[in-house]
């Protein structure tokens, strides 16, 4: 094995070392750079997936529904008519109202009347709790407040895949647009909106 001789020392030509780096980033630059050919073909390949139309919108028939707990069952309603959802903090009844009108509360400077469904649906009705929820309903402006025990997600649903609801609760199919698989029984906010708002 040759042995190379060890190169004599002298002083540091910086000048040769920034030389010889410029060079070897250049040639780096070089080997990883594309081609005309390659960056104009990339342009296009992304061109053509902008130029691409959007996703297709959701199903017709899909509907966005926040779901509320009410009395031990999973309600729906569709969020385009839901306007706020906020802790009831303070109620002052209605005395001699017909269900379910249930009271007043005030909501941004103005008294927003509050339903309690529980009557109309069929549901028994307890003392209400402190910690209950009010979704206010509308479409241009506030209509009333619904009692709600608890707020629960926002969700998307297949109008197409709801079912009949079963005569178990005949007692609220008026307001019912039917009955999901996993039983959130899917209220039917325009129906409500006409007979209350």
């Amino acid at each position: 094995m040759a042995v190379r001789p060890k190169p004599k020392r002298g002083p540091t030509d910086w000048i040769e070392y920034r030389r010889r780096a410029e060079m070897a980033s250049h040639a780096m630059v070089a080997e990883t750079a594309a081609s005309p050919e390659r960056v104009r073909e990339l342009l296009e390949q992304r061109a053509r997936a902008l130029a691409r139309p959007a996703a297709p919108a959701q199903a017709h028939d899909a509907i966005e529904v926040i779901t509320f707990a009410l009395a031990n069952e999973v309600y729906a309603i569709e969020s385009r008519f839901v306007i706020e959802v906020f802790r009831l903090t303070d109620l002052s009844p209605l005395p001699g109202a017909k269900p379910p009108v249930f009271g007043v509360t005030g909501w941004r400077g103005e008294l927003l009347t509050i339903l309690d469904l529980r009557p109309v649906l069929g549901l028994s009705v307890g003392a209400l709790d402190d910690l209950g929820r009010v979704i206010v309903l509308g479409e241009e402006r506030p209509a009333f407040g619904v009692l709600a025990d608890a707020v629960r997600e926002l969700v998307t649903l297949q109008e197409s895949a709801l079912r009949d609801t079963p005569e178990s609760v005949a007692a609220s199919r008026e307001y019912l647009r039917g009955v999901t698989a996993d039983a959130v029984l899917v209220l039917d906010a325009e129906k409500l909106l006409r007979a209350h708002g």
